[in-house]
């Protein structure tokens, strides 16, 4: 199978890939570091010797990068059996390149855009889906206005737009499978759990207390529904929700198809131009 994932240089990206590279599948890893990217190749050969990853240079933060690294992918491969919307940023305050809140703008819209670039290459795979790392963290999350996702990070440490992005990312799960283009495609959105990885970095220390939380599960345990959602086979309901390897509620306004659909159309036009 053709496998593409983002942000696969650590946490559960990588222990995701660091599992499936012990069966032949290629991989496209789609990260910001070629270093770091590089390595984790060279790791993925010492498993698994007859493994195939190429490097994909990509910036998140802006829109131009993931059409690039869409393009990078296209140029060379016809289809894509399962795209891995994996990357995400918290506690990284401001705006993207594009004008867009960061968490907004990285977790969700940039992995929109990619998946909107790659749908047709997943349309012509057998048996193709989708795979959205979303989070429980979409619970806080809370509505006021398009006008927010065009604003600076305001929160004070930036939870409150980790959630929406989150709640980006369920909606658009489950806007794909009322989509006619997605017809065939299976999607599916997840909470890893809370996993001791890189991305409370940026969170200072004084306000860290999920970093500093003795209970938090290992990359491993938090990529296993990850890989769940990759090897299930069709016997759960298009646009599900995942927690701990089974079905899992979402929120209200998880729920709210015209926002979901708002969701939608907004964020067509804002790829329209790029």
């Amino acid at each position: 199978m053709n496998i593409f994932i983002t942000g696969c240089t650590s946490g559960i990206g990588k222990e995701t890939v660091l599992a499936l590279a012990k069966e032949n599948h290629q991989f496209f890893l789609a990260n910001r570091s070629a270093e770091k990217t590089a390595e984790l190749i060279k790791t993925m050969q010492s498993i698994n010797p007859q493994v195939q990853a190429h490097a994909i240079i990509v910036e998140l933060s802006s829109l131009l990068s993931v059409k690039k690294a869409a393009l990078d992918f296209l140029q060379r491969h016809q289809t894509l059996d399962i795209l891995i919307n994996n990357a995400g940023v918290y506690g990284q305050k401001g705006l993207t390149q594009d004008g867009y809140e960061m968490a907004f703008g990285t977790n969700f819209l940039a992995h929109f855009f990619l998946t909107h670039l790659l749908q047709p290459a997943l349309s012509l795979a057998n048996n193709p889906r989708i795979i959205n790392v979303a989070s429980d963290a979409h619970w806080s999350a809370q509505f006021t206005s398009w006008d927010q996702l065009r604003r600076k990070t305001k929160s004070l440490t930036a939870f409150d737009e980790y959630g929406f992005s989150k709640l980006a990312n369920i909606w658009h799960t489950n806007e794909i499978t009322t989509q006619a283009q997605y017809q065939g495609i299976q999607a599916y959105s997840l909470h890893p759990g809370v996993v001791k990885t890189g991305i409370w970095r940026h969170i200072p220390k004084p306000l860290n207390y999920f970093g500093a939380m003795p209970f938090l599960k290992t990359p491993q345990e938090g990529a296993k529904t990850t890989l769940f959602c990759i090897k299930t086979n069709g016997q759960f309901p298009n646009g599900q929700y995942f927690s701990d390897c089974r079905p899992a509620q979402t929120s209200a306004l998880a729920q709210n198809l015209q926002l979901q659909k708002e969701l939608w159309n907004y964020s067509l036009q804002a790829i329209q131009s790029i």
